[in-house]
């Protein structure tokens, strides 16, 4: 009643106002860890972001939203909280394709600061050469690395025809933009590189 006509934004705003200010079954982390799980992104972020990210538009967005609020409000009338992420994990899980395959051999090879594998993987920059002078020491990227072998991505479409995507991942402070080109997903770099330069 209070929200019909209003875009996403105002909708989850006062959604989150409402939660907060009441003894709402949404008004803690476990529901940010439920959406979060389900949609495949990393538990750090917060779910009004995630449900927006995973739509095209506004009236899709708010659909998604009702729906997962409904479907949490049942779930959590019989099952523990331990429960509820099992069930969103689980309801996560799908076969990862040419595009994550890529990301995961990136991320590993920038752990190790493996210089061909992060040149065959990324657009041309001039500056490349900062992402293989950084590796971790072989025992740390090796743990680092099963860590976020274990963490789920998520891609999210840029453009009409798929062949520019957007990746969310553990670990990293933006998403990253990955682009098909002659048959092989690439990286677009520059936002890693320039983070790189600035704090080296």
């Amino acid at each position: 009643m209070y929200t019909l006509g209003g875009t996403y934004n105002e909708t989850a705003a006062y959604i989150t106002g409402f939660a907060a200010g009441t003894q709402s079954p949404i008004d803690d982390r476990t529901f940010d860890r439920f959406v979060c799980l389900k949609n495949s992104f990393p538990t750090n972020y917060v779910w009004t972001y995630v449900i927006k990210e995973c739509t095209k538009n506004d009236n899709e967005a708010i659909i998604l939203m009702m729906n997962t609020i409904l479907e949490f409000i049942e779930l959590k009338n019989t099952m523990t909280e331990e429960e509820l992420i099992h069930f969103a994990f689980e309801k996560s899980k799908t076969e990862e394709g040419e595009v994550e395959i890529a990301f995961r051999k990136f991320d590993s090879a920038l752990l190790k600061g493996d210089k061909g594998i992060i040149e065959s993987l990324i657009l041309e920059n001039e500056n490349a050469e900062i992402l293989w002078k950084g590796e971790y020491p072989k025992d740390v990227a090796l743990k680092l690395d099963e860590i976020s072998s274990s963490q789920p991505i998520k891609k999210i479409p840029v453009s009409d025809d798929g062949n520019k995507v957007k990746i969310i991942a553990s670990g990293w402070p933006f998403p990253i933009e990955m682009i098909f080109i002659n048959g092989n997903w690439l990286i677009n770099a520059d936002n890693i590189i320039a983070l790189r330069m600035k704090n080296k």
